[in-house]
Formats: C-alpha cells, structure tokens, sequence
C-alpha cells in the first residue's frame, strides 16, 4: 500500500522524505518492503502526499486509503511478521534479536522457508564468509590503497539504493536480513530496477549476492516477468548475467 500511495505523487523520492522530515534511505527501504516503518513515520509519509494531493485540487490523484486504514494494514503487517519469524533460544531467554526486515512471502510454502532452507534451495549461492570478510574489509580499511589495487566502487548514476544497507548488514554478520534484502530484491524489484542492482553488487565485488537476487528473480510466477528481466540484463550487456538468470529459470520450471 505505501507504493502504491507514492505513485499518487509526481515528486522525486528524495523530494518526499524532505517534506515528510523523513531520512531518504530509511524510505526507500519502507517503500521496498526491506523494512516496516514505525507509526510516526507512516503518519509523515501519508501526510507529505496528502499535502501534495490537497495542493493539487481537482488535478490531484485519489488516495486509496486514510490515514486509519494505512495505520490498520501496517499493524496486521506487524501481527503477521511476528507470527512468520522464528524465535531462537535468545529471544526465549529476553535478548533483544538484530533488527529484521518485514517479511511477507506470498504464499504458505515461501513463508515457512527459513533462511537456512532458502540457502539449501539455492544451492550454495547465498552469501558465504568470504563475502561477508571482503565487504567488512572494504569498510574497515583505514589507509587508501594504490591505484592499482583498489576495489571497483560503483558510480553515483549506477549505484542500487539498498547497496549501503546491504554492505551493513553483512559487516555486522546479519545474514538473515541480507538473505531477507536480496530474496525481496529479486522478487519485488522491476526489470531496470533489478539491473542496477545486480550491476552495484557485481561492481562491489559482491558476486554472490549478485546471483542471489538473479536466482529469486528467477523463481517469479509471471514467466513474462522473468524474461523482461533478461531482455533488460542483455540491453545493459550483461550477457553472463542473463545466461545465469536463464539457467536458474529453466532449473526451477516443472
């Protein structure tokens, strides 16, 4: 539903989360499902495009939804996040778990997939320590290297909007919210969208996380879906990529 109340905007994402006192990042994870927003900042979200809405008058677009009802959605969200989510022997005993990403799989089978068995049905290609120690290093690395040696950094016009959160993530050893970030890339992310962040991961070096999002978006019900997505891979001449997205596609079809 946030999506679809941002469509009924003509401003720029970073345009909204100024008017809204919201953080830019912090948006586009609510907007891609890679996080749940507390209420405060959906009541700021839904009031920047209310204003915007309201100025406009008669030209302006309909909200689908109050107030009231986005706050109703984002609390049943919350009631089936907690129930989806296993508990660990540290949450029985009070620690307070990482902070996780909302999670909404379509269908049963998805929901009771835990990350381990998400990993398992991938085959190996979630993300292993080695990526997880190489993206850590890139950050920790306290005196800048010879030009010959230093790792490719993605270019502003380029760089996938979620990289920074990932990287994060996997510095910090969260592997299920990295897990969570890329299943969600790949299922929920449009063609162009997906090539920008397929290309980031690969221009950081983050090769695995890479295929992950490839091989989710390779498990899309609409097949049509699936192949846009390897025209658009192609069009940017990603043609190892399109092969592999092909390849996890064909595996995956009944």
């Amino acid at each position: 539903m946030l999506r679809t109340l941002r469509e009924c905007s003509t401003r720029t994402q970073a345009e909204i989360a100024l008017s809204g006192h919201l953080v830019p990042t912090s948006l586009s994870n609510h907007l891609n499902g890679g996080r749940m927003p507390e209420e405060p900042q959906v009541t700021a979200f839904y009031g920047a495009i209310e204003n915007e809405v309201s100025a406009a008058g008669a030209k302006g677009a309909e909200l689908p939804c109050s107030l009231a009802e986005l706050l109703e959605l984002r609390r049943l969200a919350q009631l089936r996040h907690c129930a989806c989510v296993p508990h660990t022997r540290a949450d029985e005993a009070g620690d307070t778990p990482p902070e996780t990403p909302a999670s909404h799989p379509p269908d049963r089978a998805t929901a009771e997939l835990t990350p381990r068995k998400i990993r398992r049905r991938r085959r190996g290609r979630s993300l292993s320590r080695t990526a997880v120690s190489a993206a850590a290093a890139r950050r920790a690395r306290p005196v800048p290297l010879a030009a010959g040696d230093r790792p490719p950094t993605p270019s502003a016009d380029t760089d996938w909007a979620e990289l920074e959160t990932l990287t994060v993530y996997l510095s910090d050893g969260r592997h299920r919210d990295a897990g969570l970030l890329l299943w969600r890339a790949g299922r929920t992310l449009d063609a162009s969208e997906l090539v920008e962040a397929v290309g980031s991961c690969r221009t950081a070096g983050l090769d695995e996380a890479a295929e992950s999002v490839l091989t989710s978006a390779s498990e899309r019900a609409d097949r049509q879906a699936v192949l846009n997505i390897a025209a658009a891979l192609g069009h940017a001449g990603r043609d190892k990529d399109v092969a592999f997205l092909l390849k996890a596609a064909t595996r995956g079809a009944p």
